[in-house]
């Protein structure tokens, strides 16, 4: 399997059953004479797992679901930055009450209020929740500083107070080429240096704070649907969903444009037919008739991934993405779940492959069902990222953070910006 670097000979084994697997509505489609699928499936294995000692309980339960052994599903899945092979171990309770026992809570101010999230923060059922919201004024007692990069001007007044164990923390979830302020593209800002950490869709972020990720969650092997029937039913090649017709910084018209020339591509949205990723009956047809969904970026920003493409990982959307932008999606998310553009030489060789893998039934199924294995999640209460920083860099007690500041315009925007050829 792709996603593992040395899969065990069982795994293998599991996988190329799995690879074969369809459910009881593939038993009336005609068969080729080479057709694997019509082979008999193996009995399931049920009673103990071997190895099981000291595995993670998440692998057990996936396990017991399909009636194999728990190192199986542990291969199946492999953790990246934008990829979870099982739920985060949760702080008890009694380590909260320690926390609070032994420090008073971190106070945060948010200096530039956000016009898309009036509400005040929150730090309810956060895993380290010993912070609370104390406004939008600096005071002496003040430990935390919020301010949204989006909302930030040169003619916006420096805070009055300013104290060494304050931190200031700038915050931005826009790719760089679309963030409309000269401040924070200004190196001779005051803004800038004038903040100590940064809270960003980037991964090496002080806060890494992104619109989602792939959480592994594969289904019982008796609730799959028939990948293979799925892919035959569908009639088009791929569709593309776009809200900006004009020039954009990642070229992405030209390059659809060229597509064209190959293989099928229906745009929809402002550039074509209304529909919406949030319109159901729209997004329902889609899936059904498209085997492909071009999920391109409109600028080319280190670590940026659009909201876009996790939206087509949730229940029943049985569409591939094909993905184009400045993320090493081969590293990042699981093999075989998305079609990276950035493996090919041009749009000439990413159409054709399309074209071929759409016409080879099994394979794209292959593709479905992998994909199927994931659903995207969001990165839930961003407050609650803040206050496990705050907490961390407090027991660190190295040297405070107060004690360094972030050239913005390098951190953010020099040499994270891309222009592809």
């Amino acid at each position: 399997m792709s996603v593992v670097d040395k899969p065990s000979q069982n795994a293998l084994k599991y996988l190329k059953f799995r690879n074969h697997t369809v459910d009881s509505v593939s038993s009336k489609l005609p068969k080729k004479e080479s057709d694997p699928v019509a082979q008999t499936l193996p009995k399931r294995r049920r009673g103990r797992f071997r190895g099981s000692t000291g595995q993670h309980a998440f692998y057990h339960a996936k396990a017991r679901d399909w009636h194999v052994d728990p190192e199986i599903v542990r291969t199946m899945c492999k953790q990246t930055n934008f990829t979870q092979c099982e739920p985060p171990t949760k702080r008890s309770e009694e380590k909260k009450k320690a926390d609070r026992a032994s420090r008073k809570p971190f106070k945060v101010v948010t200096y530039i209020r956000f016009r898309y999230n009036p509400n005040d923060p929150s730090f309810a059922g956060c895993d380290y929740d010993n912070c609370v919201y104390t406004g939008n004024v600096v005071t002496a007692d003040t430990d935390a500083v919020f301010i949204f990069g989006v909302g930030l001007k040169e003619s916006t007044p420096l805070p009055k107070l300013r104290l060494p164990h304050q931190t200031y923390i700038i915050a931005s979830w826009e790719p760089p080429a679309f963030i409309w302020s000269d401040t924070l593209t200004n190196e001779h800002s005051k803004w800038n240096h004038f903040f100590n950490a940064t809270m960003t869709y980037r991964i090496d972020a002080d806060i890494s704070y992104r619109y989602g990720k792939l959480d592994f969650q594969p289904r019982r092997q008796s609730e799959l649907p028939n990948y293979r029937m799925i892919a035959r039913l569908k009639t088009r090649t791929a569709i593309w969903m776009v809200s900006n017709c004009g020039p954009t910084p990642s070229k992405r018209m030209a390059y659809v444009k060229e597509m064209q020339k190959y293989i099928d591509i229906d745009i929809f949205g402002v550039c074509g037919e209304p529909c919406e990723l949030n319109d159901e009956r729209c997004v329902a047809d889609f899936s059904s008739t498209y085997k492909f969904y071009l999920a391109f970026e409109n600028s080319f920003s280190t670590d940026y991934v659009t909201e876009k493409l996790f939206k087509l990982f949730v229940d029943d959307m049985h569409i591939i993405p094909v993905v184009r932008g400045a993320v090493d999606y081969n590293r990042e998310f699981p093999e075989k779940s998305l079609v990276n553009s950035a493996n090919f030489k041009n749009p000439q060789e990413l159409a054709l492959f399309l074209k071929a893998l759409g016409a080879d039934e099994m394979e794209y199924s292959n593709y479905l069902e992998v994909k199927d294995r994931y659903r995207a999640i969001t990165f839930g209460n961003r407050w609650c990222y803040l206050c496990e920083y705050l907490h961390k860099e407090a027991l660190l007690n190295k040297n405070h953070i107060g004690n360094r500041t972030v050239n913005i315009k390098k951190t953010l925007f020099k040499g994270h910006v891309f222009n592809p050829s």
